[in-house]
């Protein structure tokens, strides 16, 4: 009687769904050769080549797409029941794979990660610092934290907005005393600018909040790191937004000014991802559990239902 290894089917699912076959080793926490060989056998009993592979890319053949189409969506469910099944705090392990920005990370995470460590002995946790906007799914993340200032794109992938926070525009006394106080956005036009490599214009809402004024966008420096961006104020480079806590000892110090008083720009908004799965993994679940409660105790909005991100609100 010939019987099937499901870990073969299951290392192509892996595979095939997280591009590669390095990546689906570190996934399921094996070697490559593993990996490679359990696609081999596979392809051998069913006497077809699923994968092409080279040295810069792998892709599935016909038949590959086939069979992912047929067994992708029953081993996510069986992956969906085993990671929420929870037999209490205690029983959390494994390897919970996170990216954030660096700031969001350090400021807001780190908390949290030491006391989920420390609550659950066989629990490991690897935090990844990314910049932009990436797909839980296909780079391997369990949960995935993304600072914007804009609406998500549309996607297959599970978003909460975690919370806002609101930002003001700061330049150095020493650039204010060159350019003159601003009155109003419009006169920012002639200023030099620092801002974040997403954002194309700034949007500042009237103080009767009635209208939005749009400042377009042409800045001196353009980097993701929010520390920078403070540093290169200080030395009067430019204006820019920054959310105040990532200023408040220059504000304190008189380095950075803040202008504008009563326009306020569009806040960030801070997006928890997941790849879209109908249950939620316990140790995903228990971490943004910690997260939210931690939020609790800070002035920012309260985290909104999951919902995909085709259908979030801006």
């Amino acid at each position: 009687m010939r019987t099937n290894d499901w870990n073969d089917w299951h290392c192509f699912v892996s595979v095939a769904r997280l591009g590669g076959f390095t990546r689906a080793a570190e996934r399921m926490d094996v070697p490559k050769s593993t990996v490679s060989m359990a696609v081999a056998r596979l392809e051998q009993r069913l006497g077809v080549r699923l994968l092409e592979r080279s040295t810069r890319r792998m892709r599935l053949t016909e038949d590959g797409e086939r069979l992912m189409q047929e067994i992708g969506p029953l081993f996510e469910r069986l992956e969906d029941i085993a990671d929420h099944v929870d037999a209490g705090d205690a029983s959390l392990g494994g390897v919970l794979r996170i990216a954030a920005t660096y700031e969001f990370g350090s400021m807001q995470l780190g908390d949290v990660i030491t006391e989920m460590m420390l609550r659950h002995p066989k629990l490991s946790i690897e935090v990844d610092v990314v910049s932009g906007i990436v797909d839980p799914l296909a780079d391997g993340y369990d949960i995935a934290f993304v600072v914007t200032a804009l609406p998500l794109p549309d996607s297959r992938q599970v978003a909460r907005r975690v919370f806002d926070t609101s930002r003001s525009l700061f330049a150095s006394p020493e650039l204010v005393a060159r350019y003159g106080l601003p009155r109003t956005p419009a006169d920012l036009a002639h200023w030099p600018l620092i801002a974040a490599p997403y954002e194309s214009e700034w949007t500042f809402s009237s103080p009767d909040e009635r209208e939005s004024m749009v400042v377009p966008l042409h800045p001196r420096l353009r980097t993701a790191n929010a520390w920078l961006r403070v540093r290169a104020a200080v030395s009067g480079l430019g204006a820019t937004v920054l959310a105040r806590s990532f200023c408040e000892d220059e504000c304190d110090a008189g380095r950075l000014v803040p202008l504008l008083p009563g326009y306020e720009p569009n806040p960030l908004r801070i997006y928890a991802l997941l790849p879209a799965r109908s249950l939620m993994p316990a140790k995903s679940r228990h971490f943004l559990d910690a997260v939210e409660a931690l939020l609790t105790d800070t002035p920012f909005s309260k985290p909104a239902p999951w919902v995909t991100i085709n259908s979030l609100p801006g």
